[in-house]
């Protein structure tokens, strides 16, 4: 039995890591957040190329003319080159904003990791919830048995309605015992899965407040020697019709955090997913000197501040080269016809007559209106200093973070050894009073009770682990610990 519960331990893992790596390839805000990063990615060789050269034509409807032929149009070719590094500068810009992109993607992707698995830690819960309202159902189902069969043996009393109680109970209680799986401290978790404890008992309060142990609504005299009145039957019918309606309300709320779990995944919401009934502890053993240092390095909210401050900078410097003139090359040329031959004019006979001319060209822009400039420069400063202020508040928040999850990690480490210790006390209550109820000196009431107490301490238990793994799987959001799904490719 306990290699099959490892074996489902391992296959529950299993199906999660699934899971997980389907939510980061399938998602639509993961997916989205990386088309944007590629698309920044083609903005870096636009930035850093030099203008289009400029190519241009003219022609005379009329030729002029010329004393060594006639113009007939022109041809000029311009090429634009900026200020020494304000390409570089430009290119760098966009090179720091694609990785601030590719941050946001980390962001993204880290985000829904972590959402999956709280969500996948939800279901186990509730599954637990479940589980546990259907044990007690059937709890109440074996009391509203023996309640029948004292009601109709009323003469039955002292040890042998007690015997007979038992003959009619035990297999109940004992069936109910061992379908409840064992639960061995922080090892492995029955994964019934439950939201809250809590919500249980209340659910198994009566309607007038009182407490939800069979005690609490039948005296103990009643059911072990007296007779059974049939206003005992109809109050475990009251307790039984309350908790099926709450198990209804409960799959209707495993169903909507199953849509939310299925949405993450970028499917249908309507598609099964397997919960298993099991939950492993996450292992977690981490120096916290060097989690944080690695946080320090590794997060990428902090990745992303630093690459939008770098790309500022780099405007900066581009800004202050476009305040410097641009030089423009270029070549200009003529187009001549030959003018008519006079033998009596010298000229028209001259070897430049319709020889077509080359003019090198230089043009300079001259940037007087330095308004512009000294906007656009202020602009880029202040930017950077806000990136900066951004990226000292992340990680002030970080940090805060950071101790109040390994709190919640050593507060659910606790609970778990609690509910474990408690569960095995139980456990050993639950076989004494079986060995007193056999001779009478205990009533139904108590074992049911006992039994109520083993199912509630299992269903914390799966809480805790629940509870547990959501903080270690937060603090791995937070140390970016599965960036190995993630590339840039």
């Amino acid at each position: 039995m306990l290699l099959a519960a490892n074996a489902n331990h391992l296959r529950a893992q299993d199906s999660l890591a699934v899971y997980v790596e389907q939510a980061a390839k399938n998602n639509p805000k993961v997916r989205a957040d990386f088309a944007a990063y590629q698309a920044s990615l083609q903005r870096i060789a636009p930035a850093g190329s030099l203008p289009d050269p400029e190519l241009g034509f003219s022609f005379y409807l009329k030729s002029m003319e010329l004393v060594n032929g006639k113009q007939i149009g022109t041809l000029n070719l311009m090429q634009m080159f900026p200020w020494f590094g304000t390409l570089k500068a430009a290119k760098a810009e966009m090179s720091w904003m694609a990785n601030a992109s590719y941050e946001k993607f980390r962001v993204s992707s880290l985000d829904v990791i972590y959402n999956v698995q709280a969500q996948w830690y939800q279901l186990n819960s509730i599954q637990a919830k479940l589980t546990n309202i259907r044990e007690n159902i059937k709890l109440l189902k074996s009391l509203e048995e023996i309640a029948l069969y004292r009601y109709k043996s009323p003469g039955i009393k002292g040890k042998s309605s007690g015997s007979s109680s038992y003959s009619s109970g035990s297999s109940a209680v004992s069936s109910t015992s061992q379908a409840m799986p064992a639960t061995q401290g922080g090892d492995g978790m029955s994964g019934m899965g439950g939201a809250s404890s809590g919500s249980v008992s209340s659910s198994l309060a009566t309607p007038s407040g009182q407490s939800a142990s069979m005690g609490g609504t039948m005296p103990s005299s009643s059911m072990s020697g007296s007779s059974v009145g049939m206003s005992d039957v109809l109050r475990i019918q009251i307790e039984r019709a309350e908790l099926e309606n709450t198990l209804e309300t409960t799959q209707s709320q495993f169903t909507t955090v199953m849509a939310a779990f299925n949405a993450l995944l970028g499917r249908a919401s309507a598609t099964p997913t397997f919960v298993p009934d099991s939950l492993l502890i996450k292992p977690f053993i981490v120096n916290n000197d060097v989690a944080w240092q690695r946080v320090v390095e590794q997060n990428p909210m902090l990745s992303m501040w630093k690459a939008e401050s770098s790309s500022y900078e780099a405007k900066g410097e581009m800004v202050k080269k476009m305040g410097y003139p641009m030089i423009g090359i270029g070549l200009e040329y003529m187009i001549n016809s030959k003018n008519p031959v006079d033998p009596n004019n010298m000229n028209t006979m001259s070897s430049m007559n319709g020889m077509d001319m080359i003019m090198p060209m230089v043009k300079f822009t001259l940037p007087i209106y330095r308004k512009k400039y000294k906007a656009q420069l202020k602009d880029s400063k202040l930017m950077k200093q806000s990136a900066e202020l951004e990226y000292q508040n992340t990680r002030n928040e970080l940090q805060a973070n950071f101790v109040a999850i390994n709190l919640r990690i050593a507060d659910a480490s606790r609970k778990i050894a609690l509910y474990a210790k408690q569960y095995k006390m139980t456990q050993t209550t639950f076989e004494l009073i079986l060995r007193e109820f056999t001779t009478s000196s205990a009533s139904l009431t108590d074992v049911l009770q006992v039994q109520r107490d083993l199912l509630n301490y299992s269903l914390k238990q799966v809480e805790a682990v629940a509870e547990y793994n959501t903080a270690v799987a937060e603090f791995e959001k937070i140390i970016a610990n599965n960036d190995l799904i993630i590339n840039k490719k």
